[in-house]
């Protein structure tokens, strides 16, 4: 069939649906069990490769909804479309909405409250549904083995023995289930929201900055208002230039994900935007104008470069570090959220790097400078809401790879370890920028930071391999913790605790280890992040991890082995830092 042919097919039963639907104004004619099964597939759309037709056909009517309305879902189970439209290419789909906008049928359809109605309580059917089905198993469950107490008592109980695996801290009581609010709009990544592109016009910065407000910025942290450090950088970017190209630029970096028919102009929005604000912050340095807002326009620019998976011949993602050693530090607050972001990312980042590698690396100023001290006591232990990690933590877990990486220590490594052990053992970190579930879910976050550094220290210090009782109880804790942090909806953000779950894969046996890359399908899928680059890091060891002996509970430098390039079966560049943050 020609393409002309298949875009009139595909009119022609848009039109015969259309006419059915004005039949009945109640929408009394429609079989919910249809619609239904249709938006079961779009709101969850398949995972596995031998679905990559299906996947694609339900993209296109996804995205139809979220840029005309719900309502065009019942074009589609009236009219059947979902293999007439995945038949069409870009250019046709759009001369097919053309085409239809023209009817007045159409128009009155996709501006009905009734049609928007009814299409988002049957996903909040689906939504409840599956957790009726789902509840209702777990009793008969019950029932069968002779448990009578409550299906959720096990789940407290592997909460229970994750708190005691770890201390004095008590793990954040949360339940394992991902947010649903945000699927009304249809979107349960780090995205909140896309705005309709014709609501613009040609306007590309009013475009741009609409869909970083709404639909970045609430991804980025659980927080909201003045809390919310990348809602703040809109502050910035009005006397920035730079800092305003930056956020032109990662914003036109993310929507093209989206507006996939205007893709490539978004590439090159998002190349015109990075090269202006590079221009404006070198500029801006050279004249020693806002050097602290300079700090935001490379902490943007850290964001965009670790995020959007750069060739082997990029720079790295940890080169805006150098705004530090081009600025004087008069002019530099070490805490400031911006500084507080790139020194994470830093941080995080040498844990996957071996000794000798540490050993001759020139660390970045804001690394070496003892940033720490400028903390206020009162500050040390608070969460912060853009990183999911406490000052005092974050700098425990740079100690750590200091004196792991510090060939003289000698006699005192052992005595300094256990100070940093049992500070990490008392560490009691709190919030209270946000309530509710949100507040649970950072907590539960920064708990898997505090459980990762434990095993962390116990592994890269103490020589125990994860065939240790000690490593295997904590690695135990820390899975549960993370297995019970939403993946998607409202509550997931960009602090999801990445270098937790790098530590758990390492650390775990090859079981747990499928059962949290189950757990992160849709991240991994979702938008861009750093954990796909993470997950190919892990999945490079699996030989090498598998082949471990597992009679040595304890043998030196095995952490240093195992980040070795020989030990994975995928290309690691030593010169390229893994982004952990």
């Amino acid at each position: 069939m020609d393409a002309d042919r298949r875009l009139s097919k595909a009119l022609e039963a848009a039109t015969d649906a259309l006419q059915h639907l004005s039949m009945s104004p109640d929408f009394s004619c429609l079989d919910c069990t249809h619609i239904d099964r249709l938006l079961a597939r779009v709101v969850d759309l398949p995972t596995e490769g031998n679905q990559r037709n299906s996947r694609r056909n339900l993209l296109v009517i996804r995205q139809w909804m979220v840029t005309e309305g719900p309502g065009v879902v019942l074009l589609e189970v009236l009219g059947q479309l979902y293999w007439r439209l995945g038949e069409l290419n870009g250019k046709q789909f759009e001369k097919f909405k053309v085409a239809l906008q023209t009817q007045p049928a159409y128009s009155a359809l996709i501006q009905d409250t009734g049609s928007v109605t009814l299409v988002v309580q049957r996903i909040r059917y689906i939504q409840r549904s599956k957790a009726d089905a789902c509840q209702d198993f777990l009793c008969e469950l019950s029932d069968l083995t002779g448990t009578k107490d409550s299906p959720m008592a096990e789940m407290d109980h592997l909460r229970a023995s994750s708190s005691r695996a770890s201390s004095p801290s008590v793990a954040p009581s949360i339940h394992s289930i991902d947010s649903a609010s945000s699927q009304d709009t249809g979107y349960l990544g780090l995205i909140k929201y896309v705005p309709n592109s014709g609501m613009w016009g040609g306007d590309m910065e009013h475009l741009l900055m609409d869909f970083y407000v709404n639909g970045i910025c609430p991804g980025r942290t659980l927080a909201t208002g003045s809390s919310n450090t990348y809602r703040n950088l809109l502050k910035v970017a009005e006397t920035c230039l730079s800092t305003r190209y930056a956020i032109l630029s990662l914003s036109a970096s993310y929507i093209g994900q989206y507006l996939h028919l205007d893709k490539e102009r978004y590439h090159q929005a998002e190349l015109y935007y990075s090269t202006q604000a590079l221009q404006a912050l070198l500029q801006q340095i050279s004249n020693g104008d806002n050097l602290e807002a300079a700090l935001s326009t490379s902490m943007l620019l850290m964001h965009h470069d670790a995020v959007s998976n750069p060739d082997d011949f990029s720079l790295c993602w940890s080169l805006h570090a150098n705004i530090f050693n081009a600025i004087p530090s008069e002019f530099i607050n070490p805490n400031s959220d911006a500084a507080l972001f790139m020194r994470t990312q830093l941080i995080l980042a040498r844990t996957a790097q071996d000794s000798f590698t540490l050993q001759n690396t020139a660390l970045h100023s804001i690394e070496t400078n003892n940033w720490y001290e400028g903390v206020p006591p009162a500050d040390a232990q608070k969460i912060s809401t853009t990183t999911g990690i406490s000052p005092q933590l974050l700098f425990i877990i740079s100690s750590i790879t200091s004196l792991a990486s510090n060939s003289n220590n000698g006699a005192h490594k052992a005595m300094y370890a256990q100070v940093q052990e049992a500070q990490l053992q008392s560490l009691r970190q709190w919030t209270t920028e946000v309530e509710g579930a949100a507040q649970e879910v950072l907590l539960a976050t920064a708990e898997a930071f505090r459980l990762a550094a434990l095993i962390y220290l116990q592994t890269r210090v103490y020589g125990f391999t994860r065939f240790s009782p000690a490593v295997m109880e904590l690695n135990d804790a820390l899975t549960q913790v993370l297995l019970s942090i939403p993946v998607k909806g409202n509550l997931y953000t960009a602090i999801y605790p990445v270098w937790p779950l790098f530590i758990s894969a390492v650390t775990a046996n090859s079981d747990k280890r499928d059962c949290l890359y189950q757990r992160v399908v849709p991240i991994r899928e979702g938008d861009k992040n750093t954990l796909p680059a993470v997950l190919k890091r892990v999945s490079g060891l699996r030989i090498w991890l598998a082949n471990q002996d597992a009679t040595q509970q304890r043998r030196e430098s095995w952490w240093d082995e195992m980040l070795m390039p020989g030990s994975s079966t995928s290309a690691v560049d030593s010169s390229r830092l893994l982004c952990l943050g």
